[in-house]
């Protein structure tokens, strides 16, 4: 009985030190798996196909603070408006603080539509869709607003200027404020050839920022840096006639992820995303869709939050004038005005766009994120 007993324990004792090896065991090939798995965020979806590129020294240690430095700028995944606003800050004196963004951009949506005034405010809309362009821009310059434009933006602007004060005037609303206080209006340069291989993998190469204050509508500051291309480091001379952008420029540039740093640095001297809310803007779907994301998986570098929504400037035009959209030189034409700077230059085309967004914001536009990143945009859809 002793002889079973003793081999029974024998058996459970061999039994249990198996399943000890066998997890152990287990365990171990489990951290070698994730020793061997990079613990940086996996990329964005790319709409292209893009070669894997090695980061040199300098883009390692530009890495090693990248995301820090973007991680208080990534303050809001669903919303592309981001930041807190600090009402120690002595710029928001001229907003109302108590009554917050949200219900300020609302305030129109609680007035009963029933209400006689937007009858008031249809009436005034007849009566200006009457006037030809002549008795528009008298109107408008008696009213010392902006008289250039096309017929159909002008009578846009008379409309808005008499809804706001027929608003004011019968319910007591407020003018609208801007959802956010600053807008950052970027257009990228990246490589190019022309014809365009279909396998072509384009590479940012100027990266300019103009900075609208949306509360005085005027440009605070701009930030402007050439980036230094490595998955094709020769220019074409299709992109440089196209862009003036040289081979010197280029070459003697920093690489994508250094100046990913110093835009951070920059926007965080300006207090973007801590005291002052931002949202970017940009004249299409191009620069976020393509030239970034494609920029971030060639770079190894985190796809930024705030860049996952954005002003489309072009959509917003279009919507709110109701015109067809369209290239940022017919933007500008429709507006009576022409391009300041050189075409297809980064900090040229941004200055341009920024122009538009001016007096959209003049004429009573409240801009939105209109538009936003998608993992399988195709340029040729657009």
């Amino acid at each position: 009985m002793q002889i079973i007993l003793l081999y029974v324990v024998l058996t459970v004792v061999f039994l249990f030190g198996l399943f000890i090896v066998s997890r152990m065991t287990s365990s171990s090939v489990v951290d070698a798996g994730t020793r061997h798995t990079s613990t940086r965020p996996r990329p964005t979806a790319c709409p292209q196909k893009c070669p894997t590129v090695r980061d040199s020294s300098s883009q390692g240690l530009a890495l090693a603070t990248l995301d820090k430095e973007l991680k208080h700028l990534c303050l809001d995944d669903c919303c592309g408006v981001h930041g807190d606003r600090k009402q120690s800050r002595p710029k928001f004196t001229s907003k109302d603080q108590s009554s917050g963004v949200t219900s300020r951009f609302n305030n129109i949506n609680k007035i009963d539509k029933s209400h006689p005034v937007f009858k008031q405010i249809s009436r005034k809309n007849g009566e200006i869709n009457k006037l030809n362009s002549s008795e528009v821009k008298a109107k408008l310059g008696t009213l010392k607003l902006n008289t250039r434009g096309r017929i159909d933006i002008l009578k846009s602007r008379l409309k808005s200027y008499y809804k706001q004060r027929l608003l004011a005037a019968e319910t007591g609303f407020q003018s609208m404020h801007q959802q956010f206080d600053y807008l950052l209006v970027i257009d990228y340069e990246a490589t190019c050839e022309e014809p365009e291989p279909p396998d072509f993998v384009p590479e940012i190469i100027e990266f300019p920022i103009v900075l609208i204050n949306t509360s005085t509508l005027e440009v605070e500051d701009e930030f402007q840096a050439f980036c230094r291309p490595t998955f094709n480091p020769k220019l074409t001379k299709f992109c440089t006639d196209l862009t003036s952008i040289t081979q010197s420029m280029v070459d003697s540039a920093e690489l994508f992820p250094d100046v990913w740093k110093k835009v951070c640095k920059w926007m965080d001297s300006k207090g973007l995303g801590t005291y002052y809310t931002f949202a970017v803007a940009c004249d299409g779907p191009w620069d976020m869709n393509l030239f970034l994301n494609v920029q971030c998986h060639l770079s190894q570098v985190p796809f930024p939050k705030f860049c996952r929504k954005w002003v489309n400037i072009c959509k917003a035009m279009s919507n709110f004038y109701h015109l067809p959209r369209m290239s940022l030189k017919n933007m500008l034409t429709a507006h009576e005005l022409t391009f300041e700077g050189r075409p297809h230059r980064g900090i040229s085309d941004a200055r341009n766009i920024a122009r538009i967004a001016v007096i959209l914001m003049e004429d009573g536009c409240i801009l939105d994120c209109n538009d936003s990143f998608d993992a399988n945009f195709s340029p040729n859809a657009h």
